[in-house]
């Protein structure tokens, strides 16, 4: 995978991160829970932190150079 794929596919894996805690933050209001804060509320909220995270982790990782070192080796010739 290239870096601007990777970088493309992180923010939009922190983007559903974000959508998941606003949800879980205001599902009361949306009348998507109770008026109070449940349980569920605080486990959406928490997933969608992680979620973002790993998003903004993915979108900023850059790998080590080691790790990119081309290969210059080639078959002889004779």
């Amino acid at each position: 995978m290239d870096a601007r794929t990777r970088k493309l596919a992180g923010w939009a894996i922190a983007a559903i991160g974000v959508i998941i805690a606003v949800l879980g933050i205001f599902a009361g209001p949306f009348g998507l829970g109770d008026d109070d804060f449940g349980g569920l509320q605080i486990a959406a909220v928490v997933i969608g932190v992680v979620v973002t995270g790993i998003g903004v982790a993915v979108a900023r990782w850059r790998p080590s150079p080691r790790a990119v070192e081309p290969t210059t080796a080639s078959p002889s010739e004779t």
